[in-house]
């Protein structure tokens, strides 16, 4: 069995013209972990966050990246300085990289979202909110990882942060996917999925939180939203977003399966939010 951890980053609701220069782009996304490697990297996390705090982690501690990674620092990691917080922030990832997890994301533009979506591009959903979008997607993506990269016997448990306000979507969708869409689409090696857990009660959301935190941020960079940022913050989400690209499958999105997804892929491709090419040479890796 391998667990794919989701959660959401730039969510707000079904608002896709409200707020949009605050969080322009939308991610859901996270990481997946065999059910017998989650524990290693789980001690391994403890032990990074337990020394970054001098060997004694806050009471009730949770990795949260929008206050790891604010300005000053926020919650538990107020007033320390943003280089220590950058080291963390790069060193959970790296340790996502020696323990070979993979990650999966996929990113929307807002403002496009609102000048292309009618709504009616699938039955099964209202295609205008931003997570049933990407949520119907990284479904599609994870049966595709586990059919092709994890071997015939592998199965895969799909486990997200709550979203209460999509909850009954989600249901509809995880029914449409399950029973009634065509065998083309139908889902046969995710076995489990829209099983919510609290993130504190579980370090792997945790993770997959800091990641989908820091492609929102590079992302809002190359899509010319944070022009006016400081050149060593945009070479440093970029170094994250590099380490985070070497843990996904497919870089592009992956294709169709069979007719009813037709009309969401080609909205997918008009509504991504992606790098531009030659990004790399762009920030001299």
């Amino acid at each position: 069995m391998h667990f794919f951890y989701l959660d959401e980053s730039g969510c707000n609701g079904t608002d896709l013209i409200n707020n949009v220069q605050e969080q322009p782009i939308f991610v859901l996304g996270g990481i997946s972990v065999r059910d017998k490697g989650w524990r290693k990297t789980y001690s391994e996390f403890q032990k990074l966050v337990t020394q970054f705090f001098g060997g004694n982690l806050p009471p009730g501690f949770e990795l949260h990246a929008s206050e790891l990674l604010s300005p000053n620092g926020e919650g538990p990691f107020a007033g320390i300085g943003r280089e220590e917080r950058n080291k963390l922030a790069l060193s959970v990832i790296e340790l996502l990289s020696d323990h070979k997890h993979a990650a999966h994301f996929i990113a929307l533009d807002k403002t496009k979202m609102h000048a292309n979506v009618a709504g009616d591009e699938h039955k099964a959903f209202d295609a205008r909110v931003p997570y049933l979008l990407a949520y119907n997607y990284i479904v599609s993506y994870i049966e595709r990882f586990c059919k092709q990269r994890l071997g015939r016997s592998a199965r895969g448990m799909i486990i997200v942060d709550p979203k209460e306000e999509f909850d009954q979507n989600v249901q509809q969708i995880v029914h449409y996917r399950r029973y009634e869409a065509p065998q083309s689409a139908a889902l046969k090696w995710v076995v489990e999925f829209s099983y919510a857990i609290d993130s504190k009660r579980h370090p792997m959301i945790q993770i997959s939180d800091l990641v989908i935190f820091l492609v929102r941020k590079f992302l809002e960079v190359e899509c010319g939203f944070r022009d006016t940022w400081p050149a060593e913050a945009k070479k440093f989400y970029a170094q994250c977003y590099d380490k985070i690209q070497s843990l996904i499958a497919w870089k592009d999105i992956i294709p169709h399966s069979g007719k009813p997804e037709q009309r969401c892929h080609e909205l997918l491709g008009q509504v991504r939010a992606h790098h531009r090419q030659q990004w790399r040479r762009h920030y001299e890796f």
